[in-house]
C-alpha cells in the first residue's frame, strides 16, 4: 500500500486537474474516480495517521464534485433524447468516443469497464438494480450490463433495417434493448424474467419517450419469443436451459431467417448448434461479440 506521501501526491494532482470540471471530458472523470476509490480505500486504512482524515474528507468531497458534474451531463443527455434533439449519430459518437472499440474492428475484446459503460448507466440507469439477485434458476446467471463496445460492434455488424425486430433474451434492466433502438431506430424488444427489472425498463422507456420499444415479463423457456429477426444474448442462462431456448429458436428459424447475437460464455454451447453457422471465422471467443446465420 502506498504511503501517505504518494496519497497526497496523487489526490494533488487531481485537485489540481481543471480539465475534470469540463462537462463533456467524461473520460477523464471516469478515470479519475477510479483512482479517488483507490485513494479513499488507502486513507481508510491508514486513518491512524496523521493527515489520513483530511485526505479522506478531501478524496470524498472530490468524488462528489465529479460525480455531480457526470449526474449533470447524464440529465442533458437524457433530456436530449426525450426532445429528439439527441440524435443517432451524435448519441453514437459520443459513446465510441469514450470506449475502445472503433467501427470495423472485428477483432475487438470486449472487456474491463470503460467511461463509455458508465456514460451508458448513468443515461439509462441500468446500474440502479431495484433488487438484489436472488440466485433464481440454478442455471441462470446473474444481471450484468453488456459492454457498451460490443452493442456499437453489433450494430455495425449486423444490417438491422426498419423490417427486423431486435430481441434481448435476458435483457435485465433493458439497456441493450434501448441502445439499440436509440442507435437504429429498429423494433426493440426485450425478455426477462425478473418483473422487477421489467417495470424498471419499461418506466425507462416511457420516461424516455421511446416508441418503438417494448418489455415482455416471462421465462424464455415458454414464454412467447416475440417474433424476431435478430436475437442477442449475453449469457443469461447455461447448460440445460441455455439448450432448451437454443431449441426454440431453432423451431423459428424453421419459419424465417434468424441473425442470433451472442456475448460471454454461452457462446461456446451456441456455436455447436448444426442450424447455425457462424459469420466470421474465430470470434466464437467468450469476449468477443458473435454473430450467427440461420441456415433455413
Amino acid at each position: 500500500m502506498a504511503d501517505l506521501s504518494k496519497l497526497e501526491r496523487d489526490l494533488a494532482a487531481l485537485e489540481r486537474d481543471s480539465t475534470l470540471h469540463s462537462s463533456d471530458n467524461l473520460a477523464g472523470r471516469f478515470e479519475a474516480l477510479k483512482t479517488l476509490d483507490f485513494l479513499g480505500e488507502a486513507y481508510a486504512i491508514k486513518a491512524g495517521q496523521r493527515l489520513a482524515a483530511s485526505g479522506l474528507r478531501r478524496v470524498r468531497a472530490l468524488q462528489g464534485d465529479l460525480g455531480g458534474l457526470n449526474q449533470a451531463l447524464f440529465r442533458k443527455l437524457r433530456l436530449g433524447i426525450q426532445s429528439r434533439t439527441v440524435k443517432p449519430g451524435q448519441l453514437r459518437a459520443l459513446l465510441e468516443s469514450n470506449c475502445r472499440y472503433r467501427r470495423g474492428d472485428t477483432a475487438s475484446m470486449h472487456w474491463g469497464a470503460e467511461a463509455a459503460d458508465a456514460l451508458a448507466a448513468g443515461i439509462f440507469r441500468s446500474d440502479c438494480v431495484p433488487q438484489p439477485w436472488d440466485g433464481g434458476d440454478a442455471e441462470m446467471i446473474h444481471y450484468e450490463s453488456t459492454p457498451v463496445s460490443a452493442v456499437l460492434e453489433l450494430v455495425d455488424r449486423v444490417p438491422l433495417t426498419r423490417g427486423d425486430r431486435f430481441v434481448d433474451i435476458g435483457s435485465g434492466l433493458g439497456q441493450v434493448v434501448l441502445m439499440v433502438h436509440l442507435l437504429t431506430g429498429v423494433e426493440s424488444v426485450g425478455l426477462e424474467v425478473v418483473p422487477e427489472y421489467v417495470e424498471q425498463a419499461r418506466g425507462e422507456s416511457a420516461e424516455l419517450g421511446l416508441d418503438g420499444v417494448s418489455f415482455s415479463e416471462g421465462d424464455a423457456r415458454d414464454a412467447d419469443l416475440c417474433g424476431g429477426t435478430v436475437y442477442f444474448l449475453f449469457s443469461p442462462f447455461r447448460g440445460q436451459m441455455l439448450q432448451m431456448v437454443l431449441n426454440r429458436l431453432g423451431q423459428e428459424a424453421r419459419t424465417r431467417r434468424l441473425i442470433v447475437c451472442s456475448f460471454g460464455p454461452c457462446t461456446e454451447q451456441i456455436a455447436a448448434e448444426s442450424w447455425l453457422s457462424l459469420q466470421e471465422a474465430g470470434m466464437n471467443h467468450e469476449f468477443r461479440l458473435a454473430v450467427f446465420h440461420s441456415d433455413s
